[in-house]
């Protein structure tokens, strides 16, 4: 049994037919981009999170990229954000001619902290970019409030967490500006790539319609420089049948979940990474806690388990940084995370056969 730790191909797989005829109905319309199955994504995602205006983007890279211009950030302005996570939340800064600002994850979780994050402001703080990270969103409320009373945007780093919500509060709702991803790791793809930026701003709404299309305004003149990030109609329509199924598509990977929780549950050598009582996890990614991470992941791997290391090189560690400036405070918990996290494959079409084979696996290298 050899099990992979993702497949991008079982949402196709159980849709061929019609996921063929809507290819040909694109194809054969002519009509590739900016058409109504774009309009329909932009106001079904909208809907799903709870936000005024939605418009899609070439990737969840350009979403943030363009969400730091729309709030005005540029060459020497500070944008903070945590060195655990992907390089997707700090090359948009470093586009912008910005500099990121590093400050620490909490004790006991992947996330920014921010209960003291005004001793971070500076003159040139203009922005914020929280991460939610692996399909568990945080409640940040608390931040955004002080980033409000200072002016500083708030951009949430939404890229995972479709699907999720905390308190109710679904993800990408809470930032000024809330990005979200839809290469194919995402629950929800764009068989490709793609993104989208999410806001209850009209203005924010306005400045991007003009962002994405080389900054043309309402009467076909280019009057500030702008940049083509548009999402073709066939992946709009390919993930708006994905997100019609949003809810079945989050019940199952939950269940994927609960299926390894109960097997592991004696396990005192790992810990998973788990919503609480107020959050429901897209389970994007399923992560645990481990003692002897690398022998571990391994051992799995001679046993025909792949898994991920997510995020071993933190973001202030790139050998891209050596040539931008940037500011680092204390990362000291985000440097202990980094040494234990180990991702485990949590995907639609993992059999439990898998799952028991990953389970068992697990248990006989720490010899239970």
């Amino acid at each position: 049994m050899k099990i992979e730790f993702n497949k991008f191909n079982s949402f196709y797989k159980d849709h061929k037919p019609s996921i063929l005829a809507k290819a040909d109905e694109i194809l054969s319309s002519g009509h590739y981009i900016r058409d109504n199955e774009v309009k329909k994504l932009e106001e079904q995602l909208a809907k799903i999170c709870d936000r005024k205006y939605a418009i899609t983007t070439s990737s969840c890279t350009d979403a943030l990229f363009l969400s730091l211009v729309a709030a005005g950030v540029g060459k020497g302005d500070e944008v903070i954000l945590t060195s655990f996570s992907y390089i997707a939340s700090l090359s948009p800064i470093l586009m912008c001619g910005a500099t990121p600002v590093f400050i620490d994850t909490t004790e006991n979780s992947f996330s920014m902290n921010f209960s003291e994050i005004e001793k971070y402001f500076t003159n040139k703080t203009k922005a914020i970019i929280y991460v939610q990270l692996f399909g568990i969103s945080q409640d940040i409320s608390l931040l955004t409030n002080v980033a409000q009373k200072k002016g500083i945007a708030v951009i949430e780093d939404s890229a995972q967490a479709l699907g999720s919500c905390t308190h109710s509060t679904p993800g990408a709702k809470q930032g000024d500006l809330s990005c979200i991803s839809f290469d194919p790791t995402k629950i929800v793809s764009a068989f490709g790539t793609g993104g989208a930026i999410l806001t209850d701003n009209l203005d924010y709404l306005k400045k991007l319609t003009k962002l994405v299309h080389h900054g043309r305004n309402e009467i076909n003149q280019f009057d500030e420089l702008g940049y083509n990030s548009k999402i073709p109609a066939l992946n709009a329509a390919l993930i708006s049948m994905q997100l019609d199924e949003l809810d079945f598509t989050i019940k199952q990977t939950n269940n994927i979940a609960h299926r390894y929780l109960e097997i592991l549950k004696d396990n005192k050598y790992i810990q998973f990474i788990l919503p609480d009582k107020t959050q429901l996890s897209s389970f994007h990614k399923l992560i645990i806690m481990c003692k002897e991470r690398d022998l571990l992941s391994n051992y799995l791997k001679r046993n025909n388990i792949e898994t991920r290391i997510h995020y071993d090189v933190l973001l202030h560690e790139q050998p891209l940084l050596s040539k931008f400036n940037f500011v680092k405070h204390s990362t000291k918990n985000s440097e202990f995370l980094k040494t234990q996290v180990l991702s485990l494959p949590i995907y639609l079409g993992l059999s439990i056969s898998e799952i028991d084979y990953i389970c068992t696996t697990i248990n006989e290298f720490y010899k239970l």
